[in-house]
């Protein structure tokens, strides 16, 4: 868990430090404008994905969740939520962090990104592709979840071979 942390810390911290670095670079015209708007909008969504990643195993962990950590640290998937291990309750939970945290960066996208930058207009384009996987493939399973009574096990995702 600790390479995935650092992993994701430092794009976080990337991000961050493009944002301060890049994004008001990106109101000009040009092709160096564009390339700064482009990567400091591309960083914060990509923070968005792994603090969304990050909110689900947290709010899993905070209820007792079981959980493979993933070997491999380039894949996109930090962990794998056990379908047999863990309750109907402990995957609402789980599910639910996520959610969160990408209505956290929806609410911050819209609500603190400075309008009328180019790096603002990615980030929240990458902020609402993201939301919108989080809906049309994450909610379905929550439903599915609770419709059945049970955590799906369409809800494992795979992660690399030598995991736990």
């Amino acid at each position: 868990m600790l390479r995935f942390a650092r992993r994701d810390a430092a794009i976080v911290a990337l991000a961050g430090i493009g944002w301060t670095l890049l994004a008001a670079r990106s109101a000009g015209d040009g092709p160096v404008a564009d390339l700064f708007g482009v990567v400091a909008g591309l960083l914060v969504g990509a923070a968005a994905y792994v603090l969304h990643e990050w909110g689900h195993l947290l709010a899993g962990l905070a209820v007792g969740g079981a959980f493979g950590m993933n070997a491999n640290t380039k894949s996109p998937f930090a962990f794998r939520f056990d379908p047999d291990a863990n309750s109907l309750a402990q995957f609402v939970v789980m599910s639910l962090g996520g959610f969160a945290v990408t209505a956290a960066a929806i609410a911050l996208a819209w609500g603190a990104l400075p309008d009328g930058l180019l790096a603002t207009r990615v980030a929240r384009g990458a902020i609402a592709f993201l939301a919108t996987l989080t809906f049309g493939l994450e909610l379905p399973l929550l439903l599915l979840g609770l419709a059945r009574g049970r955590v799906p096990r369409e809800a494992a995702v795979q992660v690399e071979p030598g995991a736990p």
